[in-house]
């Protein structure tokens, strides 16, 4: 397979359902945020962008559902697939420090599409780094690996996220 730059790797990266924010987000003392905050449903808000040249190229929003033990949901409204392509995300969420978590999921790609973007079956990985504001906010910085299935990388990618506690 030949590596899928420029206008593929920008709009792949569109894929990403969750992303890692900047640690410096944590103006609001940290030490206040309870080592389970993150467990509840967040309504988040997924900003793609290409990797390299750092251009944002779509915005969607997700729901993210994080369990008391450490198990986790995902479910996306990007528009980069097709219906029925991709299923919901599983995965798990650790805490790493007061106010900071790693979350990684994964779905499955059940088809093909010719795009753009063009999409493999395989499978979607997601690793994030979340860092709450409060305790009903946080930021996210993640990447995003799509496998074939036998496990080849296919494809690399980048988001940011923001997402809010749903109420």
């Amino acid at each position: 397979m030949t590596t899928m730059t420029g206008r593929f790797g920008a709009a792949l990266a569109c894929l990403v359902l969750l992303g890692l924010a900047g640690g410096s987000a944590l103006a609001q003392s940290s030490n206040s945020i309870p080592s389970k905050a993150l467990v509840g449903t967040w309504r988040v808000t997924i900003t793609t962008f290409n990797c390299t040249t750092q251009a944002q190229i779509a915005t969607f929003p997700s729901l993210l559902v994080f369990h008391d033990d450490g198990t986790m949901l995902e479910e996306t409204s990007s528009l980069q697939f097709a219906a029925g392509q991709r299923t919901n995300g599983h995965g798990y969420w650790e805490r790493m420090n007061r106010g900071s978590y790693r979350a990684v999921f994964e779905a499955f790609i059940q088809f093909d599409t010719a795009g753009p973007p063009p999409l493999k079956r395989g499978r979607q990985r997601v690793d994030q780094q979340i860092v709450m504001s409060s305790r009903d906010a946080f930021t996210s910085d993640a990447s995003v690996t799509f496998f074939d299935p036998a496990g080849t990388v296919l494809l690399n990618g980048c988001a940011r996220a923001s997402g809010v506690r749903f109420e």
